[in-house]
């Protein structure tokens, strides 16, 4: 019987990805904060690039390790699709109070 394995297919999507803007490079899963289920490396990119006033503000008054939990407890408690619709509002309004 044929093993089949999907490494192909992954490669393949993730050269598309990366071809796109995407942060990857191969050996990236070490990067992978497996406590917190995120690449730390894309959120604070995509942090930055989006919303830098806001990021900066926070990271300086909450630091990144306290950020990175909080999104992990709100992903836990209210689901990826959800939390994502209200990151950059909660992002842009966390620096102010």
């Amino acid at each position: 019987m044929a093993t089949h394995k999907e490494i192909g297919f992954e490669d393949v999507i993730c050269d598309h990805l990366a071809a796109q803007g995407w942060l990857y490079a191969p050996g990236d899963a070490a990067c992978y904060d497996r406590a917190r289920a995120l690449f730390p490396a894309d959120l604070v990119a995509w942090l930055d690039e989006t919303q830098p006033k806001a990021w900066a503000d926070a990271k300086a008054k909450h630091g990144e390790a306290a950020i990175f939990d909080r999104l992990r407890k709100q992903l836990n408690e209210r689901g990826t699709l959800d939390e994502a619709a209200s990151l950059e509002y909660r992002a842009e309004s966390c620096h102010r109070g």
